[in-house]
């Protein structure tokens, strides 16, 4: 528990403010290399601004409503060819009486040989806990209220094209507000319930040959990251976290030329594979999960979890009026469909503790320049349904 300013964790005690110099320190090197690297390309140039409210829906939040601003950008002696740094902000608030501050970023200089991207948000929010582990008739539903601040920071160098290598902060301080009186986790036995700090650091590699970041017709993104949570992080809770995440996107129709926006209107199969594993003194709300709305849609965020996870999907996305003029062509459908588990141990994996979900979707192409689409998912699995409405595609 915190107490006086002094956190207790399993493994010795962390004084609270050596978490803020930790992050301090490293958003000082993070800028400051950024900085020192792209001192003749600071000022930017040819600035486009988008601006508008958005409603949107998953089973975690109910109905929610804010407003999404995004600016675009590059660099001063960035060459058309450099992809366009974004800086956003979003507000929005849910009839589940969750509030949600988020400042996603992406920096791209020097042709490209430098990037850096995260978020930095707050959020009040309503979860769902089902128990650890991959059995589905262990489950009963509690609920639960956090609120929490959020510093991610990705700094990464092209070592060859198209591999970059660099280092990761994540930073989360979980403060519980309420657990279901009648839930495990008012007991305060699982580890994680007393809240606290996560904080990790540690190298992680992109492999990226896409198109297109909102919505990619061809190329890959990989993503590869170990992270190390520790007290001299400024963590209340001592493990390692490993995630691998793979992206592919597949043109189903060959495009003539280079086209910008026509690709934006063509038939693309999507496949995405995601590995988590954690070792250590891992908080429950640290594990891997499955469910949510970019992930096994179909369960709700967390109707899974455990130390280790693995999940994968396809997302068949087409157009349905291409032949069509004026505003019709931002209309498209998909068809999606997922696998996925978890476990206490690789080894522990088991085919028989897999569980799927399938669905549907429409989705309207609402900026065509940048390529931001809205999203209207509904996704069914073996015992749970989700509608999802949203802004951008789930990968």
């Amino acid at each position: 528990m915190v107490r006086s300013g002094m956190v207790h964790s399993s493994e010795g005690t962390c004084e609270y403010t050596m978490r803020w110099v930790v992050i301090l320190l490293l958003f000082s090197f993070t800028f400051g290399v950024a900085s020192g690297q792209s001192d003749t390309t600071a000022v930017p140039k040819n600035v486009k601004f988008l601006t508008f409210p958005f409603a949107f829906y998953t089973p975690e939040t109910n109905m929610g409503f804010g407003g999404l601003g995004l600016t675009t950008f590059r660099f001063r002696n960035e060459p058309i060819t450099t992809r366009r740094s974004q800086v956003g902000i979003g507000v929005a608030y849910t009839l589940f009486r969750q509030f949600l501050l988020y400042v996603p970023y992406q920096f791209f200089w020097k042709k490209e040989q430098y990037k850096l991207y995260g978020e930095l948000g707050y959020f009040t929010y309503f979860y769902y806990f089902n128990g650890i582990g991959p059995d589905p008739s262990a489950k009963r539903r509690e609920s639960f209220d956090v609120n929490f601040p959020r510093v991610q920071v990705n700094f990464l160098d092209r070592i060859v094209h198209p591999v970059y290598l660099g280092i990761r902060y994540a930073f989360d301080n979980f403060n519980f507000t309420r657990f279901d009186p009648a839930g495990a986790l008012q007991e305060r036995t699982i580890l994680g319930t007393a809240g606290g700090v996560i904080s990790g650091f540690g190298p992680v590699a992109n492999f990226d040959t896409r198109d297109g970041i909102f919505i990619p017709y061809r190329g890959i993104l990989a993503d590869a990251s170990f992270m190390v949570n520790n007290c001299a992080l400024g963590s209340d809770y001592n493990f390692l976290q490993t995630n691998i995440e793979i992206s592919g996107y597949i043109p189903l129709k060959q495009l003539a030329g280079r086209s910008t926006t026509g690709r934006l209107n063509q038939p693309v199969l999507g496949l995405n594979l995601t590995m988590y594993g954690a070792h250590g003194d891992v908080p429950f709300y640290a594990m891997g999960l499955i469910g949510g709305p970019k992930r096994m849609r179909g369960y709700y965020e967390g109707y899974f979890r455990d130390r280790k996870m693995i999940e994968g999907q396809a997302e068949f996305r087409m157009p349905l009026f291409n032949k069509w003029k004026g505003n019709w062509k931002r209309f498209g459908a998909v068809a999606f469909g997922g696998l996925g588990t978890v476990s206490p141990t690789w080894k522990a994996f088991a085919v028989n503790n897999v569980v799927y979900t399938y669905g549907a979707g429409l989705r309207v192409l609402l900026d065509r320049a940048q390529g931001i689409n809205l999203r209207v998912d509904y996704a069914w699995s073996a015992t749970t349904s989700g509608f999802y409405l949203s802004i951008g595609e789930a990968f």
